[in-house]
């Protein structure tokens, strides 16, 4: 593969462009999957390297939207790649919403929430870590719901949550994500408290 598509990305990435032009500029591309992964696997050493740099110079640390825009790129490359990349998509993703601000990007960080638990819910028996990022996801999205839309909206999603622990976890497991609910939204725990009697 040449450099431009890594040059590009670089440049767009400092720039902090929207997530919508890493998408428009991958499908102009027309990368493989193989060099998809492999842009992907370049722009994190790059970068890699040059945060290095800049905490050696000094130690605030790293520009946090550059992480963020670096994410977003990895996400729309990685969407890209199949099974080769999934592993390394989910966590980018579960990486990229957290980091979101619940004010100025609270919309995208919903979005990418809800994009993981879909992807991952379909996934849950052929992909171990899909339970993990499943569960997180999951759980996060149902607490941004409850906190800023409202119970009656995170209802069905806490109820998802628990009707997972109860058919998917076993002892030791299901008392921890019970317990993780609970403490969450103890409102959902006292409506269902036939499940939460540990």
């Amino acid at each position: 593969m040449n450099n431009n598509p890594t040059n590009k990305m670089m440049q767009m990435i400092t720039n902090h462009v929207d997530h919508s032009e890493y998408e428009h500029f991958l499908d102009e591309t027309n990368l493989s999957e193989d060099d998809m992964l492999k842009l992907s696997k370049d722009l994190y050493d790059l970068f890699s390297a040059r945060w290095e740099a800049q905490q050696a110079l000094n130690d605030r640390g790293v520009n946090p939207f550059e992480v963020i825009s670096l994410l977003e790129a990895r996400v729309a490359i990685l969407a890209r790649t199949g099974d080769a990349g999934y592993a390394h998509w989910m966590q980018d993703m579960w990486d990229l919403a957290i980091r979101y601000s619940d004010q100025a990007g609270l919309g995208r960080k919903f979005s990418l929430f809800a994009e993981l638990v879909a992807s991952t819910k379909s996934d849950l028996s052929r992909e171990e870590r899909s339970v993990l990022f499943y569960t997180r996801a999951l759980n996060r999205l149902a607490q941004l719901t409850d906190y800023w839309i409202g119970e009656d909206e995170a209802r069905p999603l806490w109820n998802e949550l628990m009707e997972y622990a109860l058919t998917s976890m076993e002892d030791e497991e299901q008392r921890e994500a019970l317990n993780v609910i609970k403490g969450n939204a103890p409102w959902f725990a006292q409506e269902n408290e036939q499940h939460f009697l540990l």
